[in-house]
């Protein structure tokens, strides 16, 4: 294929990449959840988005900015959702830092406690 089409390959290895980078995300949010360490659990999930947006190629300008938004305002890591090409995206953000993005927010939820309907 290499000879075929070299920039095949390249799109191929980026994907590559992409999932086995995502892999050792996942490992490395597993144990952050376990250490409690709110900061990487951030750190991971925005790694994840630049990731999923430059390698996999599976976000848009949107979300691209949504995300930004999301941690210009303060947010700890903010990352798109489900299977991506636009869609939605989490942001973790710190209880006592209330972030506003207009009517951007749909709902926010607390752990274990549901989902409330909600602009912030």
């Amino acid at each position: 294929m290499c000879t075929q089409r070299p920039s095949s390959f390249c799109v191929l290895f980026s994907y590559c990449d992409y999932n086995l980078s995502e892999a050792d995300r996942v490992n490395k949010f597993e144990q952050a959840c376990k250490n409690n360490d709110i900061l990487e659990i951030g750190r991971l999930m925005t790694a994840s988005h630049e990731s999923c947006s430059k390698d996999y190629e599976c976000s848009c300008a949107s979300m691209d900015n949504l995300v930004e938004e999301c941690l210009s305002a303060g947010a700890l890591g903010a990352r798109l959702t489900g299977a991506g090409w636009g869609g939605c995206a989490v942001a973790l953000i710190d209880n006592t830092n209330h972030i506003y993005l207009g009517k951007k927010v749909l709902f926010n939820t607390e752990p274990s406690a549901g989902i409330s309907a909600s602009f912030l």
